[in-house]
């Protein structure tokens, strides 16, 4: 359950927040100019949100309907409900929008086909089946989930008139609704990992989203280039501001696996959205370059 806490310790913006665990990392919740009662029933119904989003797209439960797909291999075509069929329709669209670096197709590192063009997924828009293309591939929608609940979070608030929030999902997906109580934006501290004791970049959030991908805090690389099957190993952290916390994740999530000189092309087909590279220099100091179109 979620540690929630309220504070009307200024009366004029008093602040719910919760924080809790799903979709392997940390979630926290803080809206501003509730009533306790609101506040914490707002919370709870937003975690059971998250905690719905993280059974549905988690494909290592045995229980979850993408587990189930996943176990078909490439044998059968799977009836899958809608909100997952219309999240698989959503890949497929983006994976095409950035030249492919965006896949949500994974291969078992002793398949046969890691390093080869992948099959994908065939989905069926009558019957709402999907049905995996070749041996020994999987569906994981592990860059793609974070950003889709954070967005579906950002709904539930809207519909509770919520006007001042952020939603953050690990600091990587992060959602920003209105601007701080006593500010003209949400100030959101960036931080390279090789730069533990300082910011790396300031961004200033106003009802928009940002999302970052680059090595894991263990210094593990985890995200995959679709074209080789092998992981991006980029130093770089990539960080992408815009509306949407779905968009900006997935959006991050192919910038990072795709070519330097890929970059460019995948940004063009994105009105609306910055992204920009961080580096960190041999000083310690980190430069920030932005990825025009």
């Amino acid at each position: 359950m979620a540690a929630i806490s309220y504070s009307r310790k200024n009366p004029d913006y008093p602040v719910v927040y919760s924080s809790f665990g799903a979709m392997h990392t940390r979630v926290e919740l803080l809206a501003v100019g509730l009533s306790e009662e609101q506040g914490r029933a707002l919370m709870t119904e937003a975690e059971q949100e998250v905690k719905r989003l993280e059974r549905l797209f988690n494909c290592h439960d045995s229980r979850s309907p993408l587990a189930v797909v996943n176990a078909t291999a490439a044998g059968q075509s799977v009836k899958v409900e809608d909100e997952l069929f219309m999240a698989l329709e959503l890949c497929e669209v983006f994976r095409r929008a950035t030249g492919g670096y965006f896949d949500v197709t994974a291969v078992d590192e002793n398949a046969e086909s890691r390093g080869e063009n992948r099959g994908g997924y065939a989905l069926d828009g009558k019957e709402h089946k999907v049905r995996l293309l070749r041996e020994g591939e999987m569906i994981d929608l592990g860059g793609f989930a974070k950003g889709y609940a954070a967005e579906s979070v950002r709904q539930i608030f809207e519909r509770e008139g919520v006007k001042q929030a952020v939603i953050n999902f690990g600091n990587s997906s992060i959602v920003a609704m209105g601007h701080h109580p006593y500010g003209e934006w949400w100030p959101i501290g960036v931080k390279h990992r090789k730069v533990r004791s300082a910011v790396a970049r300031e961004v200033r959030l106003k009802d928009s989203a940002m999302s970052m991908s680059g090595q894991a805090e263990n210094g593990e690389y985890h995200i995959v280039n679709p074209m080789t099957g092998d992981c991006a190993m980029g130093e770089e952290l990539i960080l992408v501001e815009g509306r949407s916390a779905l968009v900006a994740e997935v959006l991050s999530t192919a910038l990072y696996a795709a070519p330097r000189n890929m970059r460019k092309t995948i940004m063009a087909q994105y009105e609306g959205y910055v992204a920009s590279e961080i580096y960190c220099r041999a000083d310690g100091s980190t430069e920030c370059r932005e990825i025009v179109r």
